[in-house]
């Protein structure tokens, strides 16, 4: 622990981080500057900077700028939501502390980890380091960092930075989500319809997938693979091939066009004239998608979700203590934590807001609703 200074120290780490990604715009600005501070300390020599949906931990995209090659990003979520290894998203979101060093949870025999022989031991990494970035509200992210066979390995030091990371950067990619969400411009572009094989190589594509195609790899940081899959749409899809699995699954992400993207994918059961057996919807996010991120990122509890919803769809206070079994006091109560946490004063400010702030950020309020971030 000396070399980082000491406890002091490394508690510091975390949330300088945090403070140098603060200002970020964009999810690579904010890795970038996540990077910059961190990279001194943990000395990786790859670092795959993964956002994820919170209720799913499915893969959203990301900054993969510094990540593992490109050819090998089917391989990885292959691992990842179809076979399972050790360290897993997952696996790691159950611990307390989500941190996880891929030597140490194979006891040292790391063959027994399929990304270690199919993808680090190829390329001639002798490690795996993982963090999680989560905060109360859920998890947003992830980092996935690698050393070569030639560096010092990770060991107990870069554990506890590891572990000084998962709040504030959980909180901190929190908040750019909103901000992301506010942000959003209004598009009209028709969904997209890909079908794939066994293999995930595409066997038809209706004729905006390449436009969807194209705004989502560039997101992501890397270009299509050969399959022509950026790694979200990769990652869906092969979670409804895993064994076990739901019949179809539904992820979102943010696109650098299009605003929040809707990913749908469900296997197909019955023989098709071609070879295919997934089909994945790209479209943008419906209302429904985008309520759900915010109720997340505000910290809303269940409770206060169902009144949020029922104040949404215009219901007063009596017809929400009728339909939620509350009483009027109880559900006065849950108004107020509710305005207290999204920074509004009334109903009609928190309709204006969600709706207005996130949802249509284009359109010109006649109620013009307070801004304030989510509290911590």
């Amino acid at each position: 622990m000396r070399r980082y200074g000491g406890v002091t120290r490394v508690g510091e780490i975390g949330n300088s981080a945090a403070r140098a990604a603060q200002s970020a715009r964009s999810v690579e600005e904010f890795f970038e500057a996540v990077k910059r501070v961190v990279r001194p300390v943990l000395r990786f020599d790859v670092c795959a900077c993964v956002t994820v949906e919170p209720q799913t931990l499915m893969n959203t995209g990301g900054d993969y700028r510094d990540g593992l090659p490109a050819a090998m990003m089917p391989r990885m979520l292959d691992i990842e939501y179809r076979e399972g290894d050790a360290n897993d998203l997952s696996d790691l979101a159950a611990r307390p502390t989500p941190v996880g060093l891929l030597s140490r949870e194979t006891s040292g025999n790391l063959d027994l980890s399929p990304r270690y022989r199919d993808i680090m031991r190829p390329l001639g990494f002798r490690d795996e380091l993982r963090v999680l970035l989560r905060d109360r509200h859920g998890t947003w992210g992830a980092l996935v960092m690698g050393r070569a066979d030639d560096a010092p390995p990770f060991g107990s030091p870069e554990l506890a930075v590891a572990a000084s990371l998962v709040q504030p950067l959980g909180n901190a990619l929190r908040r750019l989500h909103l901000a992301r969400l506010a942000e959003e411009s209004a598009s009209g572009a028709a969904p997209g319809l890909v079908l794939l094989d066994g293999d995930h190589q595409v066997v038809h594509a209706t004729p905006t997938v390449a436009m969807w195609f194209d705004d989502l790899a560039h997101t992501d940081g890397v270009p299509p693979h050969d399959h022509g899959l950026p790694p979200a749409v990769y990652a869906v899809a092969a979670a409804v091939r895993a064994a076990g699995a739901a019949a179809s699954h539904t992820s979102w992400m943010h696109s650098r066009r299009h605003g929040r993207v809707r990913l749908h994918a469900w296997r197909l059961e019955e023989p098709t004239e071609t070879s295919a057996r997934t089909a994945v919807v790209v479209e943008r996010a419906g209302p429904a998608e985008h309520i759900a991120l915010i109720v997340a990122a505000y910290g809303l509890t269940p409770r206060e979700r169902d009144v949020t919803a029922l104040v949404l769809r215009g219901q007063s206070t009596a017809d929400i203590g009728r339909s939620a079994g509350l009483s009027p006091h109880t559900v006065q109560d849950h108004l107020k934590a509710v305005f207290d946490k999204t920074g509004v004063r009334s109903r009609r400010d928190l309709v204006a807001t969600l709706f207005a702030r996130h949802y249509l950020p284009d359109t010109t309020l006649a109620v013009s609703a307070p801004q304030r971030r989510p509290r911590d």
